[in-house]
């Protein structure tokens, strides 16, 4: 029996409606069509796609009219063009088919987050059968793993979910120059049924001091989620935090900046204290591409010093000073609404994600402690009052799209913007630009508004009988606008290296086969591949500052890179010739 044979009956078992008898050899179509996917045919999607003989492709696919394909085909995103031939079952997760006048499938066809189209003009030969629920995956490499774990309540369409019960202990936000290594620990608690609750509490450690054990190493995060509607979609929540955040974590992942910090002594955030609670409902539907969350926010900020973990290199090197938030309490009401139909979330090569915020601050109470200059030696010079913050509102605007222009191309494009839509930013809602993960040709927040030209200290840091200097700060963040456009291409780069025992390199791929040795025989040949991507891209930023700030001028850079999967070697330069070339490594995608 055909592989595709296995793949259409393990759907057959698990399919939600009936389907429709079909003679052998007819051109008769077995159609069904469900609109939510068992956890059963997702698991046999998903090793019928890991199967070493599924070929595989990503993102918007051609089969040209002519052109033959050998086997069964596996399609991770779309849409999905057949004017040729498949010789073998077409599977497509979470995209459409659409079938030319004149194509040809010899097996079936599965279509799961999607349609299909074109059937009474095309030859199928196996069973046709869709789902309009998107599958929920993880991929590492060439397979996927199936992530969701619902199930289909029959006659009331609810999603039926089973629970779970777990204790965590785990990294938090990654090693950074206040926390050390925050490790947390708590139980994740999460029941059965068509509306589950939801319960993490987490306790957080941090190691910056060692094993110390007093109040200021701890910290907490607990959230507790009830879903409603009987859907998976609606979900209300209230969360109660005292943690340590970054001022901005789009810049760098967690991962990149732990290993930054603890390998290279550079930490690319920066952090302040956020101890409070929030209240929130969530509308995100699993078989759409829209979310929308509502969120009340009640807490207070603080500043915190940069201290002194262990890195493994530069070790004695001072820590980069943090900057001065705005402290006291910040209640806010916040909105953020997404839109996302990528083909894959780790590495997409075509669709859009668009996300968008926006936050009004309500009878907040927050102030920037006085300051004095910071000199060389630990002398104080000019003093800068108490600053007020008063009510803002601010949000961001989050735009990227990405384009598979050819199965081995890539052109992906951002736009990335925000800030002050009223009234002046505390620096825990400032922008700043520059470094690594906006802008690589120029140093890290270059583009600040003049936030770090100075470094000052608290007087009330300042004591006689202190051996060692104050911490000391910056007095802000950055600037209360910005705007960031990207643009990357991504080629490929395919190596072969090889030869055979007649001293004659194989022209066909077919004929690159290796005869078991077991049967007495030697390799025909000896080869080895490398496929890699290269990278082409520009970026360019702005930021302005409030009324009476400096406003930072118009910043261009451009590089190059090659990646191997998703590890980068990249290198940039600023349009202006000031910082020379920058190389850097990013373990991620740059956006």
């Amino acid at each position: 029996m055909r592989r595709y044979g296995y793949l259409g009956l393990a759907a057959f078992l698990s399919a939600a409606a009936p389907l429709r008898a079909q003679d052998a050899g007819r051109d008769t179509l077995r159609t069904s069509a469900a609109a939510h996917l068992p956890a059963e045919a997702a698991e046999r999607i998903a090793a019928f796609f890991n199967d070493t003989r599924t070929i595989h492709f990503s993102g918007r696919t051609r089969i040209p009219e002519g052109r033959t394909v050998q086997g069964d085909v596996g399609v991770l995103g779309g849409p999905v063009v057949v004017a040729g031939r498949v010789d073998g079952t077409l599977l497509v997760v979470n995209g459409d088919v659409e079938l030319l006048p004149g194509a040809s499938v010899t097996g079936g066809v599965t279509v799961v987050g999607g349609s299909v189209r074109g059937l009474d003009r095309a030859h199928v030969g196996g069973d046709v059968i869709t789902y309009a629920e998107r599958m929920a995956y993880t991929r590492t490499g060439e397979s996927i793993a199936y992530t969701g774990r619902t199930e289909v309540e029959e006659g009331t369409g609810e999603v039926y979910r089973r629970g779970r019960a777990d204790f965590i202990v785990a990294t938090g936000q990654s090693y950074n120059r206040v926390e050390g290594m925050p490790i947390t620990f708590g139980p994740v608690v999460e029941t059965e049924g068509s509306n589950p609750t939801r319960l993490r509490a987490s306790a957080i450690y941090r190691t910056e001091e060692g094993a110390a054990l007093g109040p200021e190493r701890w910290g907490y995060d607990v959230r507790l989620e009830q879903f409603v509607g009987g859907r998976h979609a609606l979900r209300l929540g209230a969360a109660l935090r005292r943690v340590i955040d970054p001022i901005e974590g789009w810049h760098l992942g967690k991962l990149e900046n732990g290993l930054a910090t603890f390998f290279l002594h550079r930490d690319y955030r920066d952090h302040y204290e956020r101890r409070g609670w929030s209240g929130y409902a969530t509308w995100a539907p699993e078989t759409s591409p829209l979310s929308v969350t509502a969120e009340y926010r009640d807490e207070r900020d603080r500043s915190v010093a940069s201290g002194s973990p262990w890195t493994l290199f530069r070790n004695d090197e001072p820590w980069r000073a943090q900057p001065l938030v705005g402290e006291g309490t910040l209640r806010s009401v916040a909105g953020t609404a997404g839109w996302d139909t990528r083909n894959d979330r780790g590495d997409p090569s075509t669709g859009w994600w668009v996300q968008g915020s926006v936050e009004r601050s309500i009878h907040s109470r927050l102030e920037r402690p006085p300051v004095a200059e910071y000199g060389p030696s630990g002398t104080l010079g000019v003093r800068l009052p108490t600053v007020t913050y008063g009510d803002f509102t601010e949000g961001t605007v989050d735009v990227r799209r990405y384009n598979r222009i050819s199965p081995s191309s890539r052109l992906n494009l951002r736009v990335f913007g925000g800030g002050a839509l009223s009234g002046a930013l505390p620096p825990q809602r400032q922008h700043a630009l520059g470094g690594e993960g906006s802008l690589p040709g120029y140093a890290l927040f270059s583009l600040d508004c003049g936030a770090r030209s100075q470094r000052y200290v608290r007087p009330s840091d300042v004591s006689a009988d202190r051996d060692e200097l104050p911490p000391a700060f910056f007095a802000s963040y950055g600037c209360d606008r910005f705007a960031l456009a990207q643009a990357e291409y991504r080629g490929a780069l395919h190596f072969r290296f090889g030869w055979r025992d007649d001293g004659e390199y194989p022209e066909d791929e077919a004929e690159m086969e290796v005869v078991p040795q077991s049967a007495g025989y030697l390799p025909r040949r000896v080869s080895w591949r490398g496929d890699l991507q290269w990278v082409a891209f520009m970026d360019a930023g702005r930021a302005w500052a409030h009324e009476g700030g400096r406003d930072e001028e118009t910043a261009v850079d451009v590089g190059f890179g090659v990646m191997v999967g998703r590890v980068g070697l990249y290198g940039a330069f600023p349009l202006d010739g000031g910082n020379g070339v920058n190389v850097f490594v990013r373990l991620n995608n740059r956006f």
